[in-house]
């Protein structure tokens, strides 16, 4: 920022609940070539440590190259990777209008709003899912060189977030991960922009039920776009609770201009579950170390650790994998 002078930042507010980086908001003034300046800002820092720790520039990279393709996402100003200013990484971007509906409250997190919200939901992913990651230069994601074969490098990725911060080796999740070791999925139409973590939680909505930013892409990789249909669908935070799976489906393939192949989501249904206790594992071993004392974290490794490993069981016995 040369052209600016009588920098002045004020409001600063830690918000609390994200598990991967540390977000802040804020207002910074300033003037610039005699007017005043004033804009609401968000700062996202490297956490000491969390749940699956990403590239350090990714979300901001791809904050960037998504800008106007028709998602909805923050806009980004500034990354400052070297550690001397904040003690850590961290990156500028705008504060979106909105607020984030929580999921695992009960009653009614969107406002009256849920099946709007729902649909647009499942309409963003599949805008997101038509887009060509190389058009974009997000060729450099995780897999972003493959053409084929995202079942097995995300399978071989989660394993080994998995043999690193599992305490205890988990049978449940180990004998999931060999069946779809031996039942692989078809690959997808075409590689897509996984979102990663596209769940409910992880968007702002308005007040007019309109959806405003998808947040939280520090796991965007390239892959099967039926990954982040599954995490959407995953019981611990569904989707499906405001719109049936059917129309939400309708909505994906609307707006991808792809068919969604039913028995491929099954497959992706148990591997969003192993995913999430990979993810649980990795927040346990976290607190268990010191690194991180956050409740949010603790509880994360608990709670969530706990329903996915049920879950697992629930579904391989549905698969009849178990004998």
């Amino acid at each position: 920022m040369a052209q600016a002078s009588d920098v002045r930042v004020h409001g600063l507010a830690r918000i609390y609940g994200g598990s991967s980086q540390e977000t802040f908001r804020f207002h910074a003034a300033w003037n610039e070539s005699g007017r005043a300046v004033e804009r609401a800002l968000i700062l996202r820092r490297d956490a000491t440590a969390g749940l699956v720790v990403a590239e350090r520039d990714l979300e901001y990279n791809v904050y960037r190259a998504l800008a106007g393709h028709g998602v909805p996402i923050p806009g980004v100003h500034f990354l400052e990777l070297d550690a001397q200013w904040l003690d850590r990484p961290f990156f500028i971007m705008d504060l979106c209008p909105g607020k984030p509906g929580n999921p695992f409250i009960p009653g009614d997190p969107y406002d009256g709003h849920g099946e709007e919200i729902a649909r647009q939901f499942w309409s963003i992913a599949g805008q997101l899912a038509a887009i060509d990651h190389r058009a974009v230069g997000l060729d450099s994601l995780r897999n972003g060189a493959l053409a084929a074969g995202f079942w097995s490098s995300e399978l071989d990725h989660w394993e080994a977030i998995l043999d690193e911060g599992e305490a205890v080796r988990e049978p449940a999740v180990r004998g999931a991960l060999r069946w779809l070791r031996r039942n692989p999925p078809p690959d997808p139409l075409k590689p897509a922009i996984v979102h990663g973590d596209y769940r409910s939680g992880n968007f702002l909505f308005t007040p007019d039920g309109r959806i405003s930013a998808i947040l939280d892409w520090e796991m965007c990789h390239v892959g099967d776009p039926l990954e982040d249909i599954a995490w959407g669908l995953d019981p611990f935070w569904p989707m499906t609770r405001h719109l049936p799976l059917g129309d939400g489906l309708a909505a994906w393939e609307a707006a991808s201009g792809m068919p969604v192949d039913r028995e491929a989501l099954r497959w992706w249904q148990l591997f969003s579950a192993v995913k999430a206790c990979a993810i649980w594992t990795t927040a346990a071993a976290s607190f268990a170390s010191g690194r991180n004392r956050e409740m949010t974290i603790a509880l994360s490794g608990i709670r969530g650790g706990h329903f996915h490993r049920d879950l697992i069981l629930r579904m391989m016995r549905e698969r009849g994998a178990m004998g």
